[in-house]
């Protein structure tokens, strides 16, 4: 699949979608209070990357699909995403993030003090790989989402859903890009283990969505 061609939305995962909301409201009076907890720490420490409002709710959304197992998150920042995964997730869920700079695990620990189904861990990325299979996996890190899916594939239940999330949608590409291959949509939905497509979020932000084939 090149640039020009991203394919779509995977069968069965369709229903899990929440629809592309225009100018969604992320001020602290209009999302859960986990996630106002998690904005404020970045604001306060000047965290520039924090997960957006429109990857938020499909991962609040995602998560709270989840009725068994555990949930892994690669790439915590100071826990935005963190927070929308574990303020969507059920009671037994447990959640798994992980953070390779020490400053910001630290800040996470504060943040989810009062959650203990949210294990923080600090590391590089690869060392959250023994603590699944997850049921669901978002991928947020650069470094691991450069890497094949085969690293994936064992660390996902049959079935289990993997976001990767920081695309750009097509329309919104430089000229420079169109017609080019692109080895991250490429390698995801070729990978004869998941079923993986593209979905947009809105103007500007899109995600792939892949499921572990039984």
């Amino acid at each position: 699949m090149t640039r020009g061609s991203p394919s779509e939305t995977p069968p069965g995962l369709s229903s899990l979608l929440i629809p592309s909301p225009a100018g969604v409201d992320d001020s602290p009076a209009n999302v859960p209070v986990l996630v106002a907890r998690a904005m404020a720490e970045a604001r306060y420490t000047g965290f520039p990357n924090s997960c957006s409002a429109v990857v938020g709710l499909l991962l609040h959304r995602l998560a709270s699909q989840v009725e068994a197992g555990t949930i892994g998150e690669i790439g915590s920042g100071l826990g935005v995403g963190t927070a929308w995964l574990a303020s969507g997730m059920r009671p037994a869920i447990r959640l798994i993030t992980i953070e390779s700079d020490a400053a910001r695990a630290t800040a996470l620990l504060g943040v989810f003090a009062a959650r203990p189904s949210v294990e923080v861990l600090c590391a590089d990325w690869p060392a959250i790989l023994d603590h699944g299979p997850f049921a669901l996996l978002f991928i947020d890190a650069r470094p691991a989402k450069a890497v094949s899916p085969d690293v994936f594939l064992p660390a996902v239940v049959p079935g289990g859903t993997v976001v990767l999330d920081d695309l750009t949608p097509i329309d919104r590409w430089p000229p420079e890009w169109r017609g080019r291959p692109d080895p991250l949509r490429d390698a995801w939905s070729h990978h004869p283990g998941f079923a993986a497509g593209e979905h947009r979020l809105s103007d500007d932000a899109a995600v792939i969505l892949a499921r572990r084939h039984p």
